[in-house]
C-alpha cells in the first residue's frame, strides 16, 4: 500500500491513515505544510494575495487531501509530498479560473511543462521573488526595478523559469524536479545550473538591481 519512496515517517502516518486513524492525515499535511506554503507563495497570482493568504489556499488544499487520500492509497505512484503539490497546484489553478478567468491566464501562455496540471512560474512572479522587501520602503524605486526585472525575466526560456522556480524558490531536490518533469535526475541538475547561470547573466544587466537601497 506504502511507497518505499516515501520517508519511514510519511509511510508511517499512511498505515494510520489506512487504519482511519482520523489525526493521522492532518499530521501528514502538517509534516509537507511549510514546503507546500512555499509554491503557493510563487504560483499564486499576485492579483489574489489580498483575497488569499497562502494559509487559506493551504487549508483549501487539505480538504481537498481528505477528499482523495483513498484515491492516493489505491494507487501510490508517487511520493505522497509530489501528491500533495500536485493537488496544490490544482487548487492554484481553480482560484485562478474563477477569479480571474481563463482567458486571462491562456493569454502568452503558449508553453506548459505540466500540461495544465499547474500554474506556471512567470516573469511577474518570479520578478516579485528575486526583489523580496528589497526598497519595500520607497514605493516608485521598487516599481520601477520591479518592472525593469520582469522586462529582463521575460527573455528567459519557460523551462528556465520553472526549473529556477522549483529549485531556487520552492526548493525541491533534484530528484523531485525530475519526477515532476519526468526526466532523470542529472538532467533536472544540469537544467538547474544552465538556468541559474542565465539568471544571474539577466540580474548583470538589470540596473539597480545590486544596488542597496
Amino acid at each position: 500500500m506504502v511507497q518505499t519512496c516515501n520517508s519511514s515517517q510519511t509511510n508511517r502516518l499512511l498505515q494510520r491513515v489506512s487504519c482511519q486513524d482520523g489525526q493521522a492525515l492532518e499530521d501528514l499535511f502538517g509534516l509537507h505544510r511549510e514546503r507546500l506554503r512555499k509554491m503557493v507563495r510563487l504560483r499564486l497570482d499576485r492579483r489574489l494575495r489580498d483575497r488569499f493568504t497562502s494559509s487559506a489556499v493551504l487549508d483549501q488544499v487539505y480538504r481537498d487531501a481528505c477528499k482523495r487520500i483513498d484515491e492516493y492509497l489505491a494507487n501510490p505512484r508517487q511520493r505522497v509530498f509530489l501528491w500533495l503539490r500536485l493537488l496544490t497546484g490544482q487548487r492554484i489553478l481553480a482560484l485562478h479560473r474563477e477569479h480571474l478567468g481563463t482567458h486571462v491566464l491562456d493569454a502568452g501562455q503558449d508553453f506548459s511543462v505540466y500540461r495544465g496540471a499547474h500554474p506556471q512560474v512567470n516573469s511577474v512572479s518570479l520578478a516579485a521573488n528575486l526583489i523580496g522587501d528589497r526598497a519595500n520602503n520607497q514605493s516608485a524605486v521598487r516599481a520601477d526595478l520591479l518592472l525593469r526585472l520582469q522586462d529582463a525575466l521575460n527573455g528567459m526560456d519557460p523551462f528556465d523559469r520553472e526549473i529556477l522556480g522549483m529549485c531556487h524558490f520552492e526548493e525541491l531536490r533534484d530528484e523531485e524536479v525530475a519526477a515532476i518533469l519526468d526526466i532523470d535526475k542529472a538532467t533536472a541538475a544540469l537544467h538547474y545550473v544552465r538556468a541559474l547561470k542565465r539568471l544571474k547573466e539577466i540580474l548583470k544587466n538589470v540596473p539597480g538591481f545590486f544596488d542597496r537601497k
